[in-house]
């Protein structure tokens, strides 16, 4: 009774939880207990298990729950990592636009929620002129103090473009702290590229893969100055809190 208990309340625990880290260390912790009951009760329950990362119901109208990055765009919602749109009057709309590409601006703030960087202790004016009155202008100046190299003040990189897909991987790697280690990318359009290392870090952990066809089978090719989708943006973000998760259970080990 009390091992039934500790089951239910650690899966309580999963539906409310805020924090990534938290939640994958919950799964962990809920992981292991069901394979003990498992043990002690010739039970089954690998499937609970498989489907504790997919509890999120749709929180857009323009986002159903068949869609592909539903558990995506749902999860980051609920942690509070991306937002939808508002209206001129600054009422949310209940849309995410997920077709829409996601900017410079949108990754930025989505990276450095995602890696829970403190806005308070940013206190210089963003050096990028693009930043000047622009709601972005807080987390812009976190990246100037934090090193994040697209937001280098001399590349006054424009905050309301598309962002690439190597950049959106740059991002996320310098808001996290990551220290990517100089690896080549096996990409048919990747060598030499500026950000290759970036690239390459991210497939090598499974954050991002190369195109497919329409069978599925790989083409080789990664598009790394193509735009990127908030939809694409949102699984990116995803996958790497979960490896950063992961890398921390390992680490704690």
């Amino acid at each position: 009774m009390h091992r039934f208990l500790t089951l239910i309340g650690i899966i309580a625990a999963l539906l409310v939880v805020s924090v990534v880290g938290a939640f994958y260390d919950e799964v962990v912790v809920l992981k292991a207990e069901l394979e003990q009951w498992q043990k002690n009760n010739r039970a089954d329950f690998s499937d609970i298990v498989s489907r504790l990362e997919d509890f999120s119901a749709p929180v857009f109208r323009d986002v159903s729950e068949d869609d592909w990055y539903n558990p995506y765009v749902s999860s980051l919602a609920e942690w509070n990592i991306v937002s939808g749109y508002k209206d001129t009057s600054g009422q949310p709309t209940g849309e995410f636009h997920p077709g829409d590409p996601v900017t410079v601006a949108e990754i930025l703030k989505m990276s450095l929620e995602a890696a829970q960087v403190e806005k308070g202790g940013c206190v210089q004016q963003p050096a990028n002129p693009y930043a000047q009155n622009h709601w972005a202008g807080i987390y812009v100046a976190c990246a100037e103090e934090m090193g994040v190299r697209l937001m280098v003040p001399t590349q006054q990189t424009p905050l309301d473009r598309s962002a690439r897909r190597a950049e959106v991987l740059s991002i996320i790697h310098d808001a996290f702290g990551i220290q990517v280690l100089p690896l080549f990318s096996n990409y048919s359009d990747t060598a030499g590229h500026p950000l290759e290392a970036d690239i390459a870090y991210a497939t090598v952990n499974g954050v991002v893969g190369g195109d497919t066809d329409r069978y599925g089978n790989p083409t080789g090719a990664f598009r790394p100055d193509d735009p990127v989708n908030r939809a694409e943006a949102a699984k990116i973000i995803y996958e790497s809190l979960k490896r950063q998760a992961m890398n921390t259970n390992i680490a704690s080990l």
